[in-house]
């Protein structure tokens, strides 16, 4: 069993809001982008998980096929584990839960162009939520 590290909870609303806004940033968002980059300098190393949730125009079968086209990318994501598709019980929203190897490889994806055109690919009409958690320790190694 791995010891079990400190637990840390970073609640971050609009985390990936840089996803909704493709180019076109305000100030405020790109302040709020920097602030929350200072929550998470201090963020223990190791395994994160970032939950988010978003409302799209788009179908349900809409919806999983962009996501199919878009899983080689995702799959080549550097520091990504893992990457759960989700649907709500709200309706037209979507999300996904991404398993990171750490805060760094978090952050890298954020400043990626994959990043940068979710908002636009899945056609998200508003700011998703986000939360990132620390991974204190698995069940199933």
């Amino acid at each position: 069993m791995r010891p079990i590290k400190l637990a840390f909870l970073c609640s971050a609303a609009s985390l990936l809001l840089f996803a909704c806004t493709g180019n076109n940033k305000s100030n405020s968002t790109e302040a709020h982008q920097k602030e929350i980059i200072e929550k998470t300098q201090n963020f223990p190393a190791g395994t994160v998980m970032l939950i988010v949730r978003g409302k799209t125009k788009l179908s349900e079968e809409a919806f999983l096929k962009i996501a199919k086209e878009r899983e080689p990318q995702f799959e080549a994501t550097p520091g990504l584990i893992q990457k759960y598709y989700i649907k709500t019980n709200t309706q037209g929203e979507y999300g996904g839960v991404y398993i990171w190897d750490s805060i760094e490889s978090l952050k890298k994806f954020k400043e990626s162009e994959l990043a940068a055109t979710i908002g636009d690919a899945y056609q998200l009409i508003e700011a998703p939520s986000t939360e990132v958690i620390e991974i204190m320790f698995e069940l199933r190694p």
